[in-house]
């Protein structure tokens, strides 16, 4: 670049050699300015105009600028678009003898956005830190806008799969890497597979190489780190140094309400990869990433930003410890025995800001006095809440988890409200630097400018009252206004009558501007005391922050308790609304859920959902397997018991009459998968790929859901790969993971002969009506006979030629395929009844067939009967729709 030649433009471009990587906004009056490329760049994004400066001999320079009062939305969308913004302010005032002082006072990147308008309320928005040194990967995270810092290394088998499930977990906006990872093109391949990942390198893992624990230590004001666990993980700190210091390069300055590091644990929790998250569809649909259709969408009852996001990270990693999984129960429980207390609860929720955002701001100086007012009505909302709950306690109405909360809303509430109440008034301005902050009584300097001041404001009412009577100018006004202070203002129809004594201070196109020598005396009283006025509650304001943010750490605390009190009044609402039971918490290897259902499809469908049972074990039903034509409901159900088992496990209700969940360690879902192109994965070879994940990890309290593994490739191929999968998985893995596998390869209900004690054959309820499918969505013993795959092409739509050509060539393979297998594996298709026309009758006829008369009592015999007969009339009604429709 060249040197420019006027002081302002060199200023700039010394500001900008220490910011290459950045956007520099650079403050010119009320605007923010761009310059050169970053002119380019801020146009094309943001669609403002691209202007120009005169640069004397430098030419014609590019520019381009944004006012100041709107700056937040245009720096939140240009760091949504991958770029880091500096922000270079104004340090002096504008003066006339030389260049105003500017420096950058902060870095907005998209990891280190506090903008509550451009920020998901309910969500984290998390920066991470990563390091490899010699096979151990070592991750930090932080979110700026909440405080949180957690960091962990691991020694893992597979590096690339536990980095990227992580990530997918976290969902993080901006990574930092050393140079030698950013510089490695394989591993920048792989972090970008997570989406809206931006990625920068940062010389800041250079800098605290050598003293991390030291520099953590000062951080946290404490001797040793051994107090965080995390002593002995050297690589952890390494990179938990080097967010931290990052944090606070961009923003320049303290970082107080990070308060503590915690352990980043792999166990302690769940684990799900990231194919199960996504094939769960746990916070956005798969199809169009729309959180509607998500079980999150289903779930999230909360009202307060805290609630929404602690509910994502409970369902990020449900509970594997049964004391704490029955404790939120039993809070769940206390809730939905007292619906009273719930609702004044809620309705005490709706009056809570963000607190942790808010203090957040106020911890690096971009809050005001008007967050510190929410602040305190917020901690006097929390007495409230507290006050509530003791008074159901004294009466033992409140389960423990509950009573825990009480004793988080610390008895220093009090004492922070009352430093701000006493401070700070009721209503005060948005900026900090021009007063009206600060209430009467507390500093008397303070008091006695204002007192002047008033004095010299009545003065000046009087003056004008005063001139019109001397002069007789009936509309002369005394008006202020910051660029020319205080002057008389008379319209040219009276500029006749204008007295002597008046001195002319601007000409306007009606009239003439004055000032009197009096008048001048006033307005330097005036202003100079309104300087020291604001230059002294800025002082008082800053010193009330510091006084606050020294109790950071029990707002932190309150604020948690309520987004744990949120969550769980959540799940009572739903649970109440829904007709969810309280699932039994075992130990045992089994899951038994009666009538369960999908909690998300149910809400989507408009006629009745139907309910099925399952039940699974380690030694007797360990796999079910699964067949039935497509539309069926096979993927339904399979992932209605796994979303079951994770809402259990939260701590929530769960949508069925009754649920016994033995804790899992881990939920694999394995399902349709696209090519992933920036990998070099094909189909398949993401289906294998995550295939192999699962085999290598799964345990006897493991979870598994296959859904239509070895469809990416020959038939012959697939059905030998699912077939030697499911024989895998009861035979490698003793005792053998729970397995729902669900599949299109009738060959493989031949498993069911082989391992009796393990696999059972299940499948999907179909009928047909004049040869067309009718779908029962319910689940029967033994295997299915036919897929439907040609009606299914009819009732999407498909040309009728093409669907006479598919019937045809189906009825030649099928009797070749038949004729082929009875004389090699001596396998006969069962027969399938086509004119079979009553859905009732066929669904009796099978679910009588497995009911086992003799162990029912009197009382579960008139259950079951009522229960067919529901089913009867759901279907009947299903039946008639479906003719109709035909």
């Amino acid at each position: 670049m060249p040197e420019f030649s006027t002081p302002m433009m060199r200023q700039y471009r010394s500001i900008k050699d220490k910011y290459p990587d950045c956007l520099l906004f650079y403050r010119m009056g009320d605007f923010y300015e761009l310059f050169n490329e970053d002119a380019h760049i801020g146009a094309a994004v943001l669609n403002i105009t691209l202007t120009g400066k005169a640069g004397g001999k430098d030419g014609r320079i590019p520019m381009a600028g944004v006012p100041y009062h709107a700056v937040d939305s245009y720096i939140a969308k240009l760091v949504k678009a991958g770029y880091k913004v500096a922000i270079c302010e104004q340090l002096s005032p504008p003066n006339k003898k030389g260049l105003v002082q500017r420096d950058v006072v902060r870095i907005v990147t998209p990891g280190t956005l506090l903008d509550e308008n451009n920020l998901d309320k309910k969500a984290n928005n998390y920066i991470v830190s990563i390091l490899i040194e010699d096979s151990v990967l070592a991750l930090a995270v932080a979110d700026l806008s909440t405080g949180y810092f957690a960091t962990s290394q691991i020694d893992p088998e597979d590096l690339n799969q536990t980095l990227v499930d992580e990530l997918s977990r976290l969902l993080p906006t901006e990574c930092i890497l050393p140079d030698e990872l950013y510089n490695d093109a394989e591993f920048l391949k792989l972090l970008k597979t997570i989406p809206q990942l931006n990625i920068f390198p940062s010389t800041q893992f250079a800098a605290v190489q050598n003293d991390a624990d030291k520099y953590l230590s000062r951080h946290f004001g404490v001797k040793t780190l051994e107090g965080f666990g995390l002593q002995e993980q050297k690589v952890a700190l390494r990179t938990a140094a080097a967010l931290l210091a990052y944090l606070k390069e961009t923003q320049k300055g303290s970082v107080s309400h990070i308060q503590k590091i915690a352990p980043l644990g792999e166990h302690d929790g769940m684990l799900m990869d990231r194919s199960t998250m996504i094939n769960l569809e746990l916070f956005a649909t798969i199809r169009d990433h729309d959180t509607r259709g998500s079980l999150l969408s289903v779930l999230d009852q909360t009202i307060t930003a805290m609630g929404g996001r602690m509910l994502k990270e409970w369902l990020k990693k449900p509970l594997t410890d049964k004391a704490l999984i029955e404790a939120r129960l039993d809070a769940v429980e206390t809730f939905s025995e007292n619906p009273e207390m719930r609702k004044i609860l809620r309705d005490l929720f709706a009056q809570i800001p963000d607190i942790e955002r808010l203090l957040s701001r106020l911890s690096v100086n971009l809050g005001n006095a008007r967050d510190l007012v929410n602040l305190k009505l917020a901690l006097q909302t929390i007495l409230q809440i507290k006050k509530l709950l003791q008074a159901y306690n004294e009466d033992n109405k409140i389960s423990l988890l509950l009573k825990n909360q009480i004793n988080n809303f610390s008895k220093g509430l009090e004492s922070i409200i009352h430093i701000i109440d006493q401070t700070i008034v009721e209503e005060p301005p948005i900026t900090t630097r021009e007063g009206r902050m600060i209430r009467e009584g507390i500093n008397d300097e303070l008091d006695r400018l204002k007192n002047r001041i008033n004095k010299s404001k009545d003065w000046i009412m009087e003056l004008e009252r005063s001139e019109k009577e001397r002069t007789g100018i009936t509309s002369l006004k005394v008006r202020f206004n910051k660029v020319f202070g205080f002057y008389i203002e008379v319209s040219k129809s009276y500029l006749d009558l204008v007295p002597p004594d008046y001195m002319r201070k601007q000409t306007l196109v009606n009239g003439e501007r004055f000032i009197t020598q009096e008048l001048k005396e006033h307005e330097e009283i005036i202003l100079t005391a309104e300087e020291r006025i604001n230059d002294i509650e800025y002082k008082i304001f800053s010193d009330t922050l510091t006084r606050v943010l020294k109790s950071t750490e029990i707002i932190q605390k309150s604020a948690v308790s309520i987004g744990v009190l949120d969550c769980l009044a959540s799940f009572s609402l739903l649970s109440d609304s829904k007709r969810y039971v309280r699932p039994k918490i075992l130990y045992s290897g089994e899951i038994r859920i009666k009538q369960g259902r999908h909690p998300v499809v149910e809400q989507l469908v408009d006629d009745p959902f139907v309910p099925n049972d399952v039940t699974l074990d380690n030694i007797s039903q360990s796999l079910l397997l699964l067949t039935g034509p497509n539309m069926a409901g096979k993927s339904v159900f399979i992932r209605q018991v796994a979303l079951i088992v994770l809402m259990a496990q939260i701590g929530c209700n769960v949508p069925a009459t009754s649920a016994h969940i033995s804790l899992c360690d881990k939920i694999f879902v394995r399902s349709g998968a696209s090519d992933v192109i920036t990998s070099g994965l094909s189909t398949f070879m993401v289906e294998m790929v995550e295939t192999a994940h699962i085999l290598n990890n799964a345990t006897q309290n493991s979870l598994i859901i296959m859904d239509e593994i070895g469809r990416g490739t020959s038939t012959y191929d697939g059905i030998s790969i699912a077939w030697a999968v499911a024989e895998y998985l009861v035979k490698a893995i003793k005792p053998s993971p729970k397995v729902l596998f669900a599949t299109h390869y009738h060959e493989l209900q031949k498993l069911e002969d082989e391992y009796q004690k393990q696999i059972k054959n299940f499948h999907m309820a179909v009928t047909s009506d004049r040869g067309a499918p009718v779908f029962l969505h319910t689940i029967l013993p033994g295997g299915a006979s036919h897929s439907y795959g040609v009606a299914v092409a009819r009732l999407a739509g498909v040309p009728q030629t093409v669907i006479d050509k598919a019937n045809e060539m189906l009825q030649t393979l099928e009797f070749r395929d038949v004729t082929e297998k009875g004389k090699q594996y001596d396998i006969v298709a069962p027969e399938i009844n086509h004119e079979m026309t009553s859905i009732a009758d066929h669904l009796l006829v099978q679910e009588l067939a497995t009911l086992d008369v003799a162990n029912l009592t009197p009382l579960e015999a008139l259950n079951k009967l009522a229960e067919l007969k529901e089913k009867i009339k759901i279907l009947t009604s299903k039946q008639t729709s479906f003719i109709e429709a035909d």
